[in-house]
């Protein structure tokens, strides 16, 4: 916490193999920790309510800005060369790359977009999604999604274009106070490389696991 330490209330915690990031729309900031060392590498101040950053293994950062609707990506000494590679989006909740190399990204509005980062195009590969916010792809290919709306984790067959419920009736999808933003304190996913389902839950400050039926 910011009282303890030098991290900002981070919301949303990013990961590549020598990174973590962490982001917080509270106070606009992105911190980069080095994984060996646990000591911070940049404090970026300024942003506009960022709700998930993500380090890249080529050094780069991806922050994705609920205010902006941009996701940028931050490069070079201090990450001071900034590029918006995608905007237009509607409330950017979180990120993850897909195995095909594209940023995948939930909208608070309901929907997973698939971005190109070469080129910046967007193509929906999910609509009409009760708020989703964390997401993560299984070994097999499929991209699990919490609904915090709807207090469930969804899974969707990207290639198939079908969907079916992993679990349901779960403690997330806190609501925020008077004029904070939908999504609030955003649901983690992670999954495991045997297929585990993780989740945090922010009715009750848990951590979840579940394993989806195949």
């Amino acid at each position: 916490r910011m009282q303890a330490s030098d991290m900002e209330y981070p919301f949303a915690l990013g990961l590549s193999s020598q990174r973590v990031a962490l982001a917080s729309w509270f106070t606009g900031t992105v911190q980069v920790i080095n994984r060996a060392s646990g000591q911070t590498e940049t404090m970026m101040h300024g942003w506009k309510a960022p709700y998930d950053a993500l380090p890249l293994e080529d050094g780069g950062l991806l922050v994705a800005e609920i205010a902006t609707g941009n996701v940028t990506l931050a490069s070079g000494p201090d990450y001071a060369n900034r590029k918006v590679v995608a905007s237009g989006l509607t409330g950017p909740v979180q990120m993850v790359l897909g195995p095909d190399g594209q940023l995948y990204v939930t909208e608070a509005a309901g929907n997973v977009q698939r971005i190109n980062l070469k080129d910046g195009s967007k193509t929906a590969v999910a609509t009409g999604l009760a708020l989703p916010e964390g997401l993560a792809f299984t070994p097999w290919g499929s991209l699990v999604v919490a609904e915090a709306a709807a207090g469930r984790l969804t899974e969707l067959d990207l290639a198939a274009g079908t969907r079916r419920t992993v679990a349901d009736k779960l403690p997330i999808g806190l609501s925020g106070g008077p004029g904070m933003p939908p999504p609030y304190v955003a649901t983690g996913v992670a999954v495991g490389a045997d297929g585990a389902v993780y989740f945090s839950a922010n009715r009750n400050n848990g951590i979840y696991r579940v394993r989806p039926q195949r």
